[in-house]
């Protein structure tokens, strides 16, 4: 039983980081300084834990910021790509074509579904000479 004592001992030096005075160790003063050690860990693993927990709380706040700046992004492209997002002028009304089927009358009066869609290649950007710096609004 003293033999497995000493064995413990033993290894609890090897753990516990001694003082300069480290010539000669009693089993009391060995076991002060194995307490003072387990104390400053378990502080140290608290201040961490408090870090990780702030870095946590920053990283969800982060991220909430990223998705509100994406979708601002999203909706300042969309609007730049349509000139502007809210129109007073009733002339101006845009009404959703691409679902609706025209007859022959009808297309006289429209022009052909092909003007519709460069209607609506234009709107979405798709016209290079648009896209040239210098116009304002677009880039």
């Amino acid at each position: 039983r003293r033999a497995k004592l000493r064995l413990y001992l033993e290894q609890l030096k090897q753990l516990v980081p001694l003082g300069p005075d480290s010539t000669r160790h009693t089993t009391l003063s060995l076991l002060k300084r194995a307490k003072m050690h387990i104390k400053k860990l378990e502080e140290q693993d608290r201040r961490a834990l408090s870090i990780k927990e702030q870095l946590q709380r920053e990283h969800r706040f982060l991220k909430r910021r990223l998705e509100q700046l994406s979708v601002q992004s999203l909706e300042r492209v969309r609007t730049d790509s349509t000139g502007s997002a809210v129109s007073t002028d009733d002339s101006e009304q845009e009404v959703d074509v691409e679902g609706m089927e025209f007859g022959p009358a009808e297309l006289d009066s429209v022009g052909s579904s092909s003007d519709v869609d460069d209607h609506y290649s234009l709107q979405s950007g798709g016209c290079s000479d648009c896209r040239r710096p210098g116009r304002p609004g677009l880039s």
